[in-house]
């Protein structure tokens, strides 16, 4: 079995979605098998990699709620470098009541992974900031979580509450799962402000818990227009070589689960 490795955060535009699709290119370049799974109603992750969000197709919805299996959900990319079970944008109060409906709703995602699991090295998911069910049900199903923030101090305040909610989930729901680590998102080293950040982010959680920094890199704000990860559209970039950084700590910290 391959890691599972949840990408949360409760605040919007922490860089989740860039987190998850530029490293899983990095990882897919060197060889790993790597599905993604999109679960954010807003489906950029899918949009970016190559879904047409505007179409009617199976979701991750649709597995959730039994209408389908994960198998049938599976998207391939055309670059190859991984594959999708999208999210699509017409999640609605129906389909929320839906998957709260029935035995043990947090653990439908695990369900649906019972067998993909198998075939893959890493399952990365992306999560919504909102709609508590879909991230209660990827750290149920994970055995990791990344964390990715901005370098402000009102993100350090988010990042405790999360931590917390991460160990209740283990002690309730899922024994095996494990904080891996905080992802800095668009780093600033001009700024004093990022550097005072990043030093009371290694001081309350220790430097082997913060993954190496995402620098400001215009490739990366890019990226998503070409529908490619950062490493096939600017592969000399900095970003480029910051989401390699992020893949070794990846590796590193997921490797107890080979």
């Amino acid at each position: 079995m391959g890691s599972i490795v949840t990408f949360a955060n409760k605040k919007g535009g922490s860089g989740k979605t860039s987190s998850v699709v530029n490293s899983a290119g990095v990882l897919g370049a060197r060889g790993y098998k790597v599905l993604l799974i999109d679960l954010d109603p807003q489906a950029h992750l899918s949009f970016w990699s190559g879904v047409n969000t505007y179409d009617t197709y199976l979701s991750i919805y649709d597995a959730l709620v039994g209408k389908c299996s994960g198998e049938d959900a599976l998207f391939k990319t055309e670059h190859g470098l991984y594959d999708v079970i999208p999210a699509a944008t017409n999640f609605s109060m129906g389909l929320l009541r839906e998957l709260l409906d029935g035995e043990c709703p947090e653990g439908r995602l695990a369900k649906v992974l019972i067998n993909l699991k198998n075939e893959y090295d890493y399952v990365l998911i992306d999560t919504p900031p909102t709609v508590a069910v879909l991230t209660l049900n990827a750290l149920v199903a994970s055995t990791h979580v990344l964390i990715p923030i901005l370098l402000n101090f009102l993100a350090i305040e988010g990042l405790a509450q999360l931590t917390q909610s991460i160990y209740k989930i283990n002690a309730g729901f899922n024994p095996d799962v494990r904080m891996a680590g905080i992802i800095p998102n668009q780093y600033n080293i001009r700024s004093n402000h990022s550097k005072r950040v990043m030093k009371e982010i290694q001081e309350n959680f220790g430097e082997d818990m913060v993954s190496p920094r995402i620098r400001n890199d215009i490739k990366v704000a890019e990226a998503p227009e070409y529908r490619v990860p950062i490493n096939l559209f600017a592969p000399k970039s900095r970003g480029c070589m910051d989401f390699n950084l992020l893949a070794d700590f990846i590796i590193e910290k997921t490797s107890g689960v080979k």
